[in-house]
């Protein structure tokens, strides 16, 4: 993604974000609740990597992240002082989410019966959001894009291109 992301841009340092559960604590493990944190992963394309290289850099790069992913995005952007506007997240613009969760009749909670939930859509908090989920051997994807920024044809091309 980052590497499709870089070539369509022309820019060699991508900053993508991505979700993690935060449930790493075991007191928080069996409550209901929303306790998501975004990582800033970067991705530096400058050196020309090849593809080995490339892996090895994201996989450090997410490593360390998950390291520290206790830390409240808020925070990240504290320290960071980015430029701000409400026009866009202040450290990056393209978003990607692997949901590889496996599922489970009723999510494992007794007497209920959980069933999925359509998005209202419309709208999105990222220029560019790529959602992929992995259901056995079958990985699909999803991918919400800005409509004032991009058109439906170039989010056609991009993609096939990251099909490719």
């Amino acid at each position: 993604w980052s590497s499709l992301l870089a070539r369509m841009s022309g820019q060699d340092d991508v900053v993508i974000g991505t979700p993690v559960a935060n449930r790493q604590r075991t007191e928080v493990e069996a409550l209901i609740g929303f306790f998501v944190n975004t990582l800033a992963l970067r991705v530096r394309l400058d050196s020309d990597p090849t593809v080995a290289e490339l892996l090895a850099q994201v996989r450090t790069s997410t490593l360390g992240a998950y390291e520290h992913q206790d830390l409240p995005f808020e925070q990240v952007v504290d320290v960071l002082k980015p430029a701000r506007s409400m026009s866009y997240s202040p450290v990056f613009q393209a978003m990607l989410t692997m949901n590889n969760t496996p599922v489970s009749a009723g999510g494992g909670l007794q007497g209920l019966e959980i069933s999925p939930l359509g998005q209202s859509g419309g709208t999105t908090h990222f220029d560019l959001s790529l959602s992929l989920t992995e259901r056995g051997d079958v990985i699909t994807g999803q991918l919400d894009y800005a409509s004032d920024l991009f058109d439906a044809t170039t989010m056609e091309r991009l993609a096939a291109r990251f099909e490719v």
